[in-house]
């Protein structure tokens, strides 16, 4: 009797349990919206072409064939709207903009998140975003976990966000605490310490390494041509044609070579060395700010919030790559701040400004705009 007592009590409260936490996830999912999305756009036509006329006199059309935009991508999101926000569309696409996303302080307390993955194409360059965002905000604490993968702004983090937050009235907020972010090398230039660095040559000479070595680690060749300026018979000057590894030419001329080609060998030697370094860790005091005004008729509003990260300090990751030593051993500033404001004046007159700015390292995502609306009645 005793055991079975004991099975019916172990019974009833895995059930209890299990009913909580299914209650619980029920609520943290409750008004999500989960979306997918891809679409394709014309690519942008500049109607000059480009021409390039060889040593022999050839004229060649070197237009660099435009390819189309794209973008496509899922997520899953429940980010509650301020008073003055209205739900941009119908339906969810990815490309929305809600204030909650930047602001320290949400439109409501509890759990708010964005989870968001893209891949795109925009103006020739393809690059992928992943946007995750997660907050609680209690009645007294904030904590936060953030990352960005943005290839079009070339920023990418992850950081964790704990902080103590003070209401001031019913329009104020201010908040303090410290963040952690995990990084790449931010100021690190592998191609400036390719070209400055000394070694030792086969021949037993120091030195520093010329341009055109890194082309030629890349299977690219340079091909020496006389040029008779007089056609007096004799060569008055010296140029160069390129050839990749396949035997193609690429260039006529090194000036060519160094200003369309040169270019993209040095992109891809920073990210390959880039990508053997582990990300660095930093942790940084954060204070945070927000105002939120928003009258009794709808008709005015003012928000504004920034975070301030005035220190910080290497925790995790070779010291060698650190942001501070690429910042002349100088502490440097980390801050985000935005505003929306709107002012109806009239049933028919309408102004509103918006920025949103942020600056982490030696990276700046900025927005901003203003206008106005008139509405004929």
């Amino acid at each position: 009797m005793k055991k079975l007592l004991l099975l019916i009590i172990a019974l009833v409260s895995f059930s209890t349990a299990d009913a909580q936490i299914t209650k619980k996830v029920k609520k943290f999912f409750k008004y999500s919206t989960i979306y997918g999305v891809a679409g394709q756009s014309q690519p942008q036509t500049d109607p000059a072409r480009s021409y390039f006329v060889d040593q022999q006199g050839e004229l060649f059309d070197i237009t660099p064939d435009a390819e189309p935009n794209y973008s496509y991508g899922f997520g899953i999101r429940k980010v509650a709207r301020f008073d003055y926000e209205n739900k941009p569309n119908a339906f969810y696409d990815g490309t929305e903009i809600q204030t909650g996303l930047s602001s320290n302080v949400g439109a409501v307390q509890g759990w708010e998140y964005k989870f968001q993955w893209e891949w795109a194409r925009q103006f020739g360059n393809e690059y992928t975003k992943e946007d995750i965002f997660l907050r609680y905000l209690g009645k007294n604490y904030i904590f936060k976990v953030e990352q960005l993968q943005d290839g079009l702004a070339d920023l990418d983090y992850r950081a964790v966000d704990i902080r103590w937050r003070k209401p001031i009235g019913k329009k104020l907020n201010f908040s303090i605490g410290a963040a952690f972010r995990t990084h790449r090398p931010y100021g690190y230039n592998p191609i400036r310490d390719y070209l400055d660095d000394e070694f030792i040559d086969d021949n037993g000479n120091t030195r520093t390494r010329y341009w055109w070595e890194l082309a030629y680690e890349y299977g690219y060749q340079d091909n020496g041509y006389g040029i008779d300026l007089d056609f007096d018979g004799e060569n008055d000057e010296i140029d160069y044609y390129w050839t990749n590894s396949d035997g193609e030419r690429v260039s006529d001329t090194d000036l060519d070579f160094r200003t369309n080609v040169f270019g993209g060998i040095v992109n891809d030697y920073n990210r390959s060395q880039i990508s053997l370094i582990d990300d660095l860790g930093t942790i940084s005091p954060v204070i945070g700010l927000d105002f939120y005004h928003y009258s009794n008729d709808g008709n005015n509003w003012v928000h504004a919030w920034t975070s301030v990260m005035p220190y910080h300090k290497q925790i995790m990751g070779d010291e060698d790559f650190s942001y501070q030593l690429w910042n002349d051993g100088k502490q440097w500033t980390d801050f985000t701040l935005g505003a929306m404001t709107g002012w109806k004046i009239t049933k028919k007159l309408g102004i509103f400004a918006e920025v949103n700015y942020l600056q982490y390292w030696d990276r700046q995502v900025y927005v901003a705009k203003a206008g106005l609306n008139f509405q004929f009645r």
